[in-house]
């Protein structure tokens, strides 16, 4: 009986032990194809996520670049809003400073004026016996030869007669900047009275002097012959009126 229990164990384990063999082979492949199946869905969420993540990198480069773009065109603004200023700021110093030339030039005249006035206090007494214009060239305090015989003419006269006296005016055209302008017509003033009073002999007491720059022109500046006109030193011989008045009768003096 034992032996028939015994034989009846064997056939059954042999039986069920090829079926149990063939089960842990089917879980062996069930286990391995969803680890497979896993690590395939793992890989493309991860492929998926650094897809997403270099999307998201390409965004923040590209709002970057826009950053720096606009960063950019914002200090071009700055730049130029400031070189703007500046130069508007320049601007108003130039003015300021031609404004502040001007006044000079017209306090200057002004003063010439007044040194002139003082020294004629009755020169409503005096009358005009004669008058001369010396030319000059642009920018020039030179004296052209062809005025000597003009100077001449204005030394002897108030040379010989011992009440005339000598104003010199120095004009220039509107060209130029107006204090350079009241300083070239009294360079070319100078040159006058420095060739009347030492080559000619004319008392230096007798000659009075003032510069008008461009302040009191003798013709119109918008043409070439009147610019021409301005650029003069005018001299004008002055006579008390009694002695201008004898002048007039004596043809010959």
């Amino acid at each position: 009986m034992r032996r028939f229990f015994m034989v009846l164990l064997i056939t059954v384990m042999a039986t069920l032990l090829p079926s149990c063999v063939a089960t842990r082979k089917f879980t062996r492949n069930e286990v391995k194809a969803s680890a497979d199946n896993l690590s395939t869905t793992l890989n493309g969420r991860i492929d998926k996520t650094n897809s997403d993540v270099s999307e998201v990198r390409d965004g923040v480069a590209r709002v970057d670049t826009r950053v720096t773009g606009v960063d950019n065109r914002v200090t071009q603004l700055d730049q130029k809003t400031t070189q703007e200023i500046t130069s508007v700021k320049g601007e108003v110093g130039n003015v300021d400073r031609k404004a502040a030339q001007a006044q000079t030039s017209a306090d200057r005249v002004g003063s010439n004026l007044t040194v002139l006035d003082d020294k004629f206090v009755n020169r409503n007494q005096f009358t005009v016996a004669a008058e001369k214009q010396i030319l000059f060239k642009f920018d020039s305090a030179k004296i052209d030869n062809k005025y000597q015989s003009d100077l001449e003419s204005v030394a002897e006269m108030v040379s010989k007669n011992p009440d005339a006296v000598l104003i010199l005016e120095g004009r220039t055209d509107s060209r130029g900047d107006s204090d350079y302008n009241v300083k070239l017509g009294e360079r070319r003033v100078e040159t006058v009275r420095r060739l009347l009073a030492v080559d000619m002999g004319v008392p230096v007491y007798k000659i009075h002097q003032v510069s008008f720059g461009s302040a009191k022109p003798i013709a119109e500046n918008d043409s070439k012959e009147g610019r021409e006109k301005n650029r003069a030193v005018v001299l004008t011989v002055l006579v008390p009126k009694a002695a201008g008045a004898a002048a007039t009768r004596n043809p010959n003096q």
